[in-house]
C-alpha cells in the first residue's frame, strides 16, 4: 500500500504566491501595493500562524513538504515585505537617532583628547621648567 503524503503548506503557500503575482504593482511601500487586512494579507497571516504553530510542535529545524522551515519563513517574510504589508520598521529610525548620537559624542571625545593632551603637555612643561 502506498504512503498518503498529506500537503497542507505547499497549496497554501502556492495560492498565495499566484495572488501576490497577479495583482502585485511592484511596490513594497508599506501600504501602497495591497490592502492591509485584505485578502492577500488574511491569506500570509493564516499561513505565519501554521508556520509558528508547526515551529513550536516540531522545532524550527523541521522539513515540511521537503522544504526546511527556514526556507518557508524566508519566502512568507518576502512576499509580505515585498507585498507592502508591513509597516517601517522603528529600528531602522532607532538605528539612525543611535548613528547620529554616536558622531555627536565622537566629537566631544575628541575635545576631550584635545584637552588631555594639552594639560599634559602643559604638566610636562612646568616639570621640565622647574
Amino acid at each position: 500500500m502506498a504512503k498518503v503524503k498529506k500537503q497542507i503548506v505547499t497549496p497554501m503557500w502556492v495560492e498565495i504566491k499566484a495572488m501576490y503575482e497577479a495583482n502585485t504593482n511592484g511596490s513594497d511601500k508599506y501600504k501602497s501595493n495591497f490592502e492591509v487586512g485584505g485578502e492577500l494579507d488574511k491569506m500570509c497571516c493564516e499561513f505565519i500562524d501554521l508556520m509558528g504553530e508547526i515551529t513550536h510542535k516540531m522545532g524550527w529545524g523541521v522539513i515540511i513538504e521537503d522544504i526546511k522551515m527556514d526556507l518557508w519563513k524566508e519566502r512568507i517574510w518576502s512576499l509580505v515585505e515585498n507585498a507592502g504589508l508591513l509597516p517601517e520598521i522603528a529600528w531602522r529610525d532607532d538605528k539612525e537617532t543611535d548613528r547620529i548620537e554616536m558622531s555627536n559624542s565622537w566629537d566631544d571625545e575628541e575635545e576631550y583628547e584635545q584637552d588631555l593632551e594639552s594639560r599634559c603637555d602643559e604638566e610636562a612643561y612646568s616639570e621640565i621648567a622647574s
